[in-house]
């Protein structure tokens, strides 16, 4: 924690630079594996990135336990933005070896460590990580970052770079997840069940771009309210799920999905927050 914070730090003085062209070139970080215990006797491995601004979510039995309310054994999971495989693994953990997780991700430097963790635990997990942003369609985006290891970004569309520092600029290839998961895992879609997505921002566009699977499975949702999102953008993705008979829920943490029920009304009751949609009835 303590790099971390001096990381940053050091990052706020070289920020004014970088955005006037004197900054280095792209850095790639690599990726150290480590055993994660879950129980006494029970571990996994999981490649941690060795960006130290990277800051994964923990992994631990009260977090798969939560989500083995919504995703059970043999189920299909879509994660949407699963940067190294924090919220992949406990996903596909809890969906078990005969279930399966779809994960998204552009930034080449995560993916290769979500790339990693798709390969470990075999034996417990079916993982099938893909190296694209959800889109519309085909077709390439720009992505920025404040940082040459490019840990912390996205699309960020309509963000000023001066404010925001975001002097990292690269392109990533954009695809139409639903089209791409229909053709290629028939068999996998069928058993949908659960659906994460986070986007810094673009979460709407991307649930939108995947309305045919949200209404012919109607998965659990959990997605993020951005902060820099206005509230008639906020409103709008509150209401892809109300239109379609959704519950909407504050996403308190990992291990605590299904908080106060939200309406409309409590679209700014935070500047940034998660939330979880139940389909009517479950």
């Amino acid at each position: 924690m303590a790099e971390r914070a001096a990381y940053l730090h050091r990052m706020k003085f070289k920020e004014i630079f970088y955005l006037l062209g004197l900054k280095p070139k792209l850095r790639t970080y690599g990726h150290r594996v480590e055993t994660v215990e879950l129980a006494p006797g029970d571990g996994i491995e999981f490649a941690k990135w060795l960006h130290p601004a990277s800051r994964p979510e923990p992994i631990d039995a009260e977090q798969i336990a939560a989500l083995s309310e919504f995703l059970k054994p043999g189920d299909t999971a879509i994660d949407i933005g699963a940067q190294i495989g924090d919220t992949t693994v406990p996903m596909a953990l809890a969906a078990g070896a005969k279930g399966c997780v779809f994960a998204f991700e552009p930034n080449p430097g995560a993916f290769a460590v979500l790339e990693a963790n798709a390969a470990l635990n075999r034996d417990r997990v079916r993982i099938v990580p893909y190296p694209y942003a959800a889109a519309d369609g085909p077709g390439r985006l720009v992505f920025r970052y404040s940082d040459p290891g490019l840990c912390n970004g996205g699309e960020l569309k309509g963000l000023s770079r001066w404010r925001h520092a975001h002097a990292f600029e690269i392109e990533v290839e954009t695809i139409h997840a639903e089209t791409l998961l229909r053709e290629r895992h028939p068999e996998e879609i069928a058993r949908l069940r659960y659906l994460k997505v986070d986007s810094e921002g673009a979460d709407l566009r991307i649930l939108q771009s995947m309305a045919g699977l949200v209404d012919e499975f109607r998965p659990y949702i959990r997605c993020e309210v951005y902060r820099h999102l206005p509230r008639e953008e906020r409103e709008e993705l509150f209401r892809f799920f109300l239109d379609r008979g959704y519950g909407i829920h504050h996403f308190l943490d990992a291990k605590t999905y299904r908080g106060p029920r939200l309406g409309v009304e409590d679209v700014c009751h935070k500047e940034h927050y998660d939330l979880l949609a139940v389909p009517t009835g479950s």
